[in-house]
């Protein structure tokens, strides 16, 4: 373990300058490392008081009719490609050798946004993480500031190690949700933290404006959406297909990869030829068991949440948690992705660290890409057209 330190503290001495900043006060631009010794023997100690937020007064109602101003709309340049950059599982920690790595990530994250230059950032979850009673307190403040300084809309949603140690998803919420380009909303708290709807849509020339693509941003809780989120889902999706006369794609982001990720796997890769079978449109591949809801058994738990993701035409679903895999494939009319995980901390491989770019269309999403981000330089894992 220490060699392992030690040649990643040499790799964070060669990164560029980052700028550093808490709520007191601005502090001059620093290297990484002296950055990380900075943090690691000023921050305060916050390990033994435990954050809690404000509750979500937002009630859904089922039988309320669905309106534009539910969703969060960004407006896309007709005729131009709109990119989503996603960063999933980046674990930004604040304790021990993790304050090292989380510096080391920060300058992966600069360079993927100066390379890919995207129009929205969505995080998959697992944004930060804490154990044995250290804080994730200065984390979350950290990674806020860092997404907030691109200037451009970023939208999170939360995994099972977000709110593992002194914070709770609501104190995590509010911190994020000061920021004035971060989208995101709480949502009714009886399903869960952080269930919105970004609507990407194009302006045409007499300013009035048409759905590109229904974002769904989903709480995976440690397991899957519960009832009262399906209902949303469904809720939510018949009314958007109101507004736009059925002429909408959707896409769902959440953390934790949905039953049929395993199912799909299995009906898709043949272990004879350790190749995608036809007829699934699958790229990329499976490093890791795939990590949804099992029973005593090990068998996927069905809450049936799939079946209403068909029935209301959704085309994509994408997922982080399991931290090497990247495969892709279409299962049962429904693509199935798995996001590029960023950072050192928490099951990561080498060559295998980055983020993915989801492309948008004038008429949806058209292209997905792994990209692997090592020493300042960007490679494309997995491209491949949708449409």
């Amino acid at each position: 373990m220490s060699r392992i330190i030690s040649i990643i503290l040499s790799l964070i001495m060669l990164l560029p300058p980052v700028a550093f900043s808490d709520s007191e006060e601005e502090y001059e631009k620093m290297t990484s490392f002296k950055e990380s010794l900075y943090v690691l023997f000023n921050k305060k100690d916050v390990a033994g008081e435990y954050h809690t937020g404000k509750v979500s007064e937002e009630v859904f109602d089922e039988n309320a009719e669905f309106t534009s101003d539910m969703m969060q709309t960004i407006v896309k340049e007709k005729g131009k490609d709109f990119k989503i950059l996603t960063l999933a599982d980046i674990h930004y920690a604040d304790y021990g050798y993790r304050i090292f790595t989380s510096f080391f990530n920060t300058a992966k994250i600069k360079n993927l946004v100066k390379k890919t230059n995207p129009d929205l950032i969505i995080l998959t979850g697992d944004n930060v993480c804490g154990a044995d009673g250290n804080s994730d307190y200065y984390s979350i403040q950290r990674i806020t500031d860092m997404m907030e300084s691109f200037g451009i809309p970023w939208a999170p949603v939360f995994g099972n190690h977000d709110d593992e140690s002194n914070c709770d998803l609501n104190f995590i919420a509010d911190v994020m949700m000061q920021s004035p380009h971060c989208l995101l909303n709480k949502g009714d708290s009886r399903m869960g933290i952080g269930n919105y709807i970004i609507n990407v849509a194009e302006k045409d020339e007499n300013g009035n404006l048409s759905t590109v693509e229904c974002i769904f941003m989903m709480d995976s809780h440690h397991s899957q959406p519960n009832e009262l989120q399906q209902k949303w889902y469904k809720w939510a999706t018949d009314g958007i297909r109101r507004m736009t006369d059925d002429n909408v794609e959707f896409s769902l982001f959440m953390h934790i990869p949905l039953p049929e990720y395993q199912y799909f796997y299995e009906e898709a890769w043949n272990n004879e030829t350790k190749s995608w079978n036809d007829g699934y449109e699958a790229y990329g591949r499976l490093h890791e068991p795939v990590s949804c809801e099992f029973d005593a058994d090990e068998i996927p738990v069905q809450r049936g949440f799939f079946d209403i993701i068909k029935a209301s035409g959704a085309k994509y679903v994408f997922c982080g948690h399991d931290h090497r895999n990247d495969f892709s494939g279409v299962y049962e009319g429904v693509r199935l992705t798995y996001l590029m995980k960023l950072g050192l901390s928490s099951g990561f491989q080498f060559f295998y660290d980055g983020g993915s770019v989801i492309t948008l269309s004038d008429n949806g999403i058209s292209r997905i890409t792994h990209i692997i981000s090592l020493l300042g330089v960007s490679i494309k894992l997995v491209d491949f057209a949708t449409n």
